[in-house]
């Protein structure tokens, strides 16, 4: 592997921020890593399979180099389930107020707006069972210290890191996640990827 550090960025529910997040993601560039984010379309018709064959060939595109997957909000899920089922393609795994767990505390016009999420989480929790603690510690979550949305107990995955910045909120965390704080979150990605 080279010394270069890949972030697959993995995007929640709300298509439309898409542009939004592509325009601050590609600023992360002058922290020293490369970000490819892949549109996860969560209310498309398009099944669960399709959106996770794409976030699998993007990984077998940057196989030279550190590769993170960063999971933001329902992204999170996908990350999750992506990381469990192959530990080994991903140098680190990292979530931005992920969904990562209770599937059951998901509103039911959620799941109906955003068809393959309801898999997505459902995968998620199913694999991530099968995580050895060595795997896990591969894993971190970022967390504000109170989010409504996302309660910071359902970001978690057993053995897992985790880190709190100071904000508050769930859209504004992330918001604030993915500029501001952008260094400090691009400096502990690449710092557990090593």
């Amino acid at each position: 592997m080279t010394s270069h550090t890949h972030i697959i960025y993995l995007p929640g529910l709300g298509d439309r921020y898409d542009p939004m997040r592509r325009f601050f993601l590609s600023a992360w560039s002058l922290y020293g890593v490369r970000v490819t984010m892949i549109p996860m379309r969560w209310s498309s018709d398009e099944s669960y399979d399709a959106k996770r064959a794409r976030v699998l060939s993007a990984l077998d595109m940057f196989d030279n180099e550190r590769v993170v997957l960063m999971g933001e909000s329902a992204g999170g899920s996908m990350a999750v389930s992506v990381f469990a089922a192959q530990p080994g393609a991903v140098a680190t795994t990292v979530t931005l107020c992920g969904k990562n767990t209770r599937s059951d505390n998901v509103s039911p016009r959620i799941y109906t707006h955003n068809p393959a999420f309801r898999e997505s989480m459902q995968q998620a929790e199913m694999l991530v069972k099968n995580l050895q603690p060595k795997q896990s510690k591969q894993f971190v979550s970022i967390v504000p210290l109170y989010d409504p949305t996302v309660p910071v107990a359902e970001t978690l995955i057993p053995g897992c890191q985790k880190m709190t910045l100071p904000l508050v909120g769930h859209l504004a965390a992330i918001l604030a996640m993915l500029t501001i704080f952008a260094p400090l979150v691009v400096h502990r990605t690449k710092k557990l990827s090593r």
